[in-house]
Order: structure tokens, then sequence, then C-alpha cells
């Protein structure tokens, strides 16, 4: 063997271990202080995020007036999909139930603290936010008309948060106007009664401003005076260290996220907290060759269903040779189902 081949192979056994890759991921998260954990009921713990130094929940609780609804800046948390902004609406609320001197109760079988979500879709009319009907339990065949989760905020003081409300017509979301100006009211037409809000009630929306089925969506140009306070919700990535996934791993997702968040290279969609979240537990679970083919076919699916772009996904692909994963990929002319390198979750 030539001295140039030696020189190759221990180059080629020194890549495979990953020891060429730049290791720039520690400069990749910066890990400011966290703030303090919030324990939801179900175990979950979230990191709430911070603006300018200030941890959002307690933003959120001095926008939310709890004894005068009508004072209230209602909040928007707006952001890509997996950013955990339904996550950060629930901690707001437990901390506002909290702040309340309420104990967490138990409702429906489940853990319950003044929080109700609602999500709607392009089919939903005004009855979303009035009334609902269920099956009469005593009258078997008979519906019954009750009060939506709406109403049942509005009349109890909780804080309810429309999902994705973008998605919803704005016939639907125009008719609850006079919920959020001042008035705090809501007639119901099939029953007669105008409700009014209690204390306690306060309202979030949560949803990514973006795409959503290859058409350009916003809410009505009266609701973004009526929720002012608007946040835009990105990936709480020293938490996800936090939380124990890998440390270089969530350091490329971030670097990578930075590049969708500055315009470049014209990605709209990068791995967000959830996804990268999944990823780990996968990794730790069943090791790192599953789980990376379990990701890359999850990405294969948005890329065929149009929902990503063939760039994100191999700009995905390039965040995992980053973060050391590049010993897994595969000749593009070998046998095995493979995108931008790695093998597919394919079974033989």
């Amino acid at each position: 063997m030539s001295a140039i081949n030696a020189a190759l192979d221990q180059i080629d056994q020194v890549a495979a271990q990953g020891d060429l890759t730049p290791d720039r991921h520690a400069d990749l998260v910066e890990l400011e202080a966290l703030a303090e954990p919030i324990l939801l009921p179900d175990g979950k713990r979230i990191y709430p995020p911070r603006l300018h130094g200030q941890p959002i929940d307690e933003l959120a609780c001095a926008l939310l007036d709890m004894e005068n609804p009508a004072e209230s800046t209602f909040l928007r948390l707006t952001g890509p999909p997996g950013t955990g902004k339904s996550m950060l609406a629930r901690a707001i609320a437990l901390r506002l139930w909290q702040t309340r001197g309420r104990e967490v109760q138990t409702r429906h079988g489940i853990a319950f603290y003044g929080f109700v979500e609602i999500s709607g879709g392009p089919s939903s009319d005004e009855y979303l936010f009035r009334h609902e009907f269920v099956p009469a339990a005593d009258d078997a065949g008979s519906v019954r008309l009750v009060d939506s989760a709406f109403v049942e905020a509005m009349r109890e003081g909780w804080v309810v948060m429309i999902d994705e409300v973008n998605t919803i017509r704005d016939v639907a979301l125009l008719s609850v106007n006079s919920c959020f100006d001042g008035r705090l009211s809501l007639y119901l037409p099939a029953t007669g009664q105008t409700v009014t809000a209690r204390p306690g009630f306060a309202c979030l929306l949560a949803y990514n401003p973006g795409l959503i089925g290859g058409v350009a969506t916003d809410i009505p140009d009266a609701w973004h005076s009526r929720f002012p306070a608007t946040l835009e919700v990105t990936s709480n990535w020293p938490a996800l260290i936090e939380l124990g996934a890998a440390r270089r791993l969530v350091g490329e997702a971030a670097a990578l996220d930075r590049q969708r968040i500055a315009g470049e290279d014209g990605l709209c969609w990068t791995p967000q907290f959830r996804d990268i979240e999944a990823l780990a537990r996968m990794i730790d679970r069943v090791g790192e060759r599953a789980a990376l083919a379990f990701f890359v076919s999850n990405l294969l699916e948005q890329v065929q269903a149009g929902k990503l772009q063939d760039a994100e996904a191999a700009a995905a692909c390039r965040m995992l040779d980053q973060a050391g994963y590049a010993h897994l990929k595969v000749s593009a002319t070998g046998r095995v189902p493979s995108l931008h390198g790695y093998p597919r979750a394919v079974t033989s």
C-alpha cells in the first residue's frame, strides 16, 4: 500500500468517527439563564422563553387583567409549527390560574386549570363560538343545544386559546368582535341570551402566519387591533438541551433555524423544538440508525405532499451531517432507499 493510499485510509477512518466535522456546536446555542420551569399537571416541564430578558409568562400575566378583562391586552402567539406555542399558552394559563389562588381541579377525568382550547377550519361558521349540538343522554336519537367551549369560558372566567385561528373563516371570527373590544359580550341567537365575560376570562391566539395548503393566510384586519400584543415564538433551544437532547444536534438545529429567521437560502421551514425533541427521544429509544430513518421518511412524506420543499428537506439532512450523523449515510446509487443520503425507514 502506498503512503498516499494509507493516508487516505486514515482520513476515511477519522471521518467515519465524525472527527473531521468542525466542532462549532458549542457556540451555536447561547445558554442564557433559563426561566423558572412551569410544571404542567400532565408532568410536562415548560421553560418559558424570554423576551429581552423577561420571562414571557410574567409579561403575559401583566398584560392579562384577571380582575377586569376589559382592561386586558390580548396576546397573539405566532410562529412555525412545533415551536411550542400551544405549550406556552398552557403554561401561561396555569400561571394565571395560580395567581388567582386557584387549585388544579379534575374535570371530565383530567386535570383542569381554567384553560380551554378551540380549533376550527375553513368550514367553521358563527356557531363555532356559540353553540354545540350533543347527543341527548335521556332521549336516543335526539340532540341538544349546549354552550360552546368559548361561551363556557366567558361564563366561568377561563382562559381560552384559539388554535390555528387563521384557518377559520373571517365571518366566524368577525362575529365575536364584541368579545375583544371592551364590551366583552356575545349574543346567542338560539337562546336569545347575551353573555358577558366574567373576571378571569382571557383569550390567546396561536397560529402560523405563513402558508397553509399553499395559500397565504392571516387574521381579519379588525383582529390586529383587538390582539395588539404579538409574540413571535421561536424554539427554546436551551430548554431542549436542559430536557436532555444532545447539545450538538440542538446546536445545529438552532443554527439552521437562525438562517430561516434571517431569510437566508429561501427557507420557510426548518426542524423546530418538537421535531428535534422527537428525534432525540427516538435516538434514545431505538438508536441513531433507526431514529434517523424514521425522521427522513417523515421528511419525504411531507415533501411528496407539497408541505415542504425538497431544498428544506436537504437543509435538514445537512443539519444531520453537521450534527455528526454523516457516517450513517449510504450511496445514492445503492439499493437502500434514501433521502439526500440518509436511509429511509423502508421495510425489507
